[in-house]
C-alpha cells in the first residue's frame, strides 16, 4: 500500500477522524448489542509480509510471541493463496467479502471503468478511504453480516464496521519520521483499548480487524528481506506481546480466536524501468486496440494499412504496486458511453524511438501481448479470450489457454493446455498436472494440484479475474529481477509466487494444531462467519469455509497433524 502526499489535506482528515477513544466507543457498541460471551475473532492483517519471509522470521526467533501465541498452538495452512492481482484493495475487500477481485468490484489498487468512464487510483489518499463505495451490490462485507459490535482499525475498506479507526494522524506521522513500526504498534494498542472497552462491558467484539500498514511500506523502501524489514517485524511482535499480556491480566487471551494473514507478498527488484516504454516496444512492432463491440473487451491487431499506428499515448498503463502492470487499450469499436480517452487518436510520442529488436512471427489477434512477453523485462502477459471464462497466457517461448465451462449443477470447471511452445506456468513440470494438461477440473483440484508449483492457483483465479469488466485488456508481470518503479527496492501486483503465497495461521478456542495443505485468502469471510456461527448462503461466495474447529471435514482439504 502507498498513498500520495498531501498532507493539509491529510491532517484535516486526521482532525476529523478524532472523537470518542476507541476503548469507549467498543464499550457503548457491545453494550447496545447486549450478547453474553460470544466467540470473539482477532484478524491481524500484515500487509506485503510473504509466506517465505515470515517462515524465516519464525526460524531466526525475531517472532518469539507470534510463535508462541499464534504459530506454536495454530493451524496454519501450508499454501495460501492471495487473490489476483496480488494487490492490497482487492485483496482486502476479497477477505471482508468472500469474492474474487472479478466480482466484488474492485479489481486492482488502479482501474478503469469503460462503462462509467471513471478512472480511480486508491492509492490516492483520498480515494484510497471511498474505496468501499466501489464495492458491487451483492458485495457484503464481514461487518455487515456480524452484529453491531466489530471494530476496524486503519483499514481502508471498513464498510458495516461499528467502530472505525482509521487512524489518519498516526499514518500521517509514520510518513513524515519514516517510522512505520510507530503505526502498527499504535494500531496493535488499539485492539488492546477495544478489547478493554468490551471487557468492561463484560463481554467480547464478534471481530477485531487490525490492519499493519508498515510492513508493506518498509518491504517497498528496503526489500522484505533486508534488516530494516526484520527490525520492523521484531517490533510488531513486542506490541503484539504487550497486547497478549494486556489480554491474559483480563483472563481474556485464550477466548480469542486468532488469525494471522497476510493480503500479499513482496518481491525484491534491482532493475526498475519504464513500463510505457516496453509497451511502446511492443506497440511499434505490433499495433494494437481492445474491440469493446461486446460485453467484454479483447485484443484485436491493426490492420497494417492503418495510418498513424500509435504508441503508448492511447494507451491507459496502471502501475498499481510497482510489479504488475496492466494496460487498457483504446477501442476502435467502442460503446457509444466510451470515454474518448478510449478512442483511437493516435498521438504521438517523438522521444520513444522505434525499438532495433528484430520482428518475431507472432499468433496475430493476440500478436501484440506475444510481443510483449518476448521483452527480455517481462516474465508472464495474459489478456482476456473473445469467450467468458477464456483467458490467454503467453511466456516468453510459449502461449497456454485457459477455459471455464460452467456447470448446469455443480461447481464450475476449469481445464488449461499448452498452445505453443513452452509452457508459461510451468506446469509440465509437476506430474499431476501434467497429466491432466486439457481436462477439465474442479477450482479445489487446481488449487491443491498447482500449490507448490510457481504459479498456484492461477488457472482458476485468473479465469475469475477477467469476469469484471473493469479488468484491464492486458495484464503484464515482470522477469525477475525487474520492477515498475524507480527508487524503490521491492513491489508486488504480478502472478509471481511469492507475491501469491502469504501466511495464513488460525490459533484460538476450538481450533486443533496442525498444517492445511493449501487454501485462499478468499476463504476468510465464510470462514469466520461459520466460526461465529452466523448463517451465510455459500452460493454468495468465491471463497470457501475451512471448518477450521473440524479441519478433517472439510472437503479437499489435506490436514497434517
Amino acid at each position: 500500500m502507498r498513498w500520495a502526499n498531501s498532507w493539509t489535506a491529510c491532517v484535516l482528515l486526521g482532525f476529523a477522524s478524532l472523537g470518542c477513544s476507541i476503548h469507549q466507543r467498543t464499550r457503548s457498541a457491545v453494550e447496545a448489542v447486549g450478547r453474553a460471551e460470544p466467540k470473539s475473532v482477532c484478524i491481524l492483517m500484515f500487509d506485503g509480509l510473504p509466506d517465505d519471509t515470515f517462515s524465516t522470521l519464525l526460524a531466526d526467533g525475531i517472532l518469539p510471541n507470534l510463535q508462541k501465541v499464534v504459530v506454536e498452538r495454530g493451524l496454519r495452512v501450508e499454501t495460501a493463496v492471495a487473490s489476483v492481482p496480488s494487490e492490497t484493495y482487492p485483496n482486502l475487500a476479497a477477505m471482508l467479502t468472500g469474492l474474487l477481485p472479478g466480482h466484488h468490484g474492485i479489481p486492482a489498487n488502479v482501474w478503469l471503468d469503460r462503462r462509467l468512464r471513471l478512472r480511480e487510483a486508491h492509492t490516492n489518499i483520498f480515494k484510497s478511504y471511498a474505496a468501499a463505495d466501489f464495492l458491487a451490490p451483492e458485495a457484503k462485507t464481514i461487518y455487515e453480516r456480524l452484529p453491531a459490535d466489530t471494530v476496524s482499525l486503519s483499514a481502508p475498506i471498513s464498510r458495516g464496521a461499528t467502530v472505525d479507526a482509521k487512524n489518519i494522524p498516526a499514518i500521517i506521522a509514520s510518513y513524515l519520521r519514516n517510522d512505520w513500526a510507530f503505526l502498527d504498534r499504535k494500531t496493535l494498542d488499539d485492539v488492546g483499548d477495544a478489547y478493554a472497552g468490551a471487557l468492561d462491558a463484560g463481554t467480547l467484539p464478534s471481530v477485531v480487524f487490525a490492519h499493519l500498514i508498515g510492513t508493506d511500506e518498509v518491504a517497498h523502501d528496503y526489500g522484505p528481506d533486508s534488516p530494516e524489514f526484520r527490525r520492523t517485524m521484531g517490533s510488531i511482535d513486542r506490541a503484539f506481546g504487550r497486547l497478549v499480556r494486556r489480554l491474559a491480566r483480563r483472563k481474556a487471551d485464550d477466548r480469542i480466536l486468532f488469525v494471522l494473514v497476510g493480503d500479499h507478498g513482496n518481491s525484491a527488484y534491482h532493475t526498475p524501468v519504464e513500463v510505457e516504454e516496453i509497451v511502446h516496444r511492443a506497440l511499434f512492432s505490433h499495433p494494437a486496440e481492445s474491440d469493446c463491440h461486446e460485453e467484454g473487451c479483447v485484443v484485436v491487431p491493426i490492420s497494417k494499412g492503418k495510418e498513424g499506428a500509435y504508441d503508448v499515448g492511447d494507451a491507459e498503463i496502471a502501475v498499481g504496486a510497482y510489479s504488475g502492470a496492466m494496460i487498457w487499450l483504446p477501442g476502435s469499436r467502442p460503446p457509444e458511453d466510451l470515454p474518448t480517452v478510449f478512442r483511437t487518436t493516435r498521438k504521438k510520442r517523438p522521444h520513444l524511438a522505434a525499438p532495433t529488436t528484430p520482428h518475431h512471427p507472432m499468433p496475430n489477434r493476440y500478436g501484440f501481448a506475444a510481443a510483449l512477453a518476448r521483452q527480455k523485462e517481462i516474465r508472464l502477459v495474459v489478456t482476456r479470450g473473445e469467450r467468458m471464462g477464456e483467458v490467454h497466457v503467453y511466456g516468453p517461448a510459449g502461449e497456454s489457454l485457459i477455459m471455464t465451462e460452467e456447470q448446469a449443477s455443480g461447481p464450475d470447471l476449469y481445464s488449461y493446455r499448452v498452445v505453443d511452445g513452452t509452457d508459461p506456468f510451468g506446469y509440465t513440470e509437476v506430474e499431476e498436472v501434467h497429466r491432466n494438461l486439457g481436462t477439465a477440473q474442479t477450482a479445489d483440484w487446481w488449487l491443491h494440484a498447482t500449490a507448490r508449483s510457481g504459479a498456484p492457483d492461477l488457472v482458476v483465479q485468473l479465469s475469475e479475474f477477467f469476469d469484471s469488466p473493469r479488468s484491464p485488456d492486458v495484464y503484464i508481470t515482470p522477469a525477475p529481477g525487474y520492477g515498475f518503479k524507480f527508487n524503490r527496492s521491492a513491489g508486488h501486483g504480478s502472478l509471481a509466487r511469492r507475491e501469491m503465497v502469504v501466511p495464513l495461521v488460525f490459533a484460538g478456542p476450538g481450533v486443533p494444531h496442525g498444517t492445511l495443505e493449501a487454501a485462499r485468502t478468499v476463504d476468510l469471510a465464510p470462514t469466520i462467519l461459520r466460526y461465529l456461527g452466523v448463517p451465510f448462503d455459500p452460493e454468495e461466495m468465491d471463497g470457501t469455509d475451512l471448518s477450521i474447529e473440524h479441519p478433517e471435514r472439510s472437503p479437499g482439504r489435506k490436514i497434517r497433524p
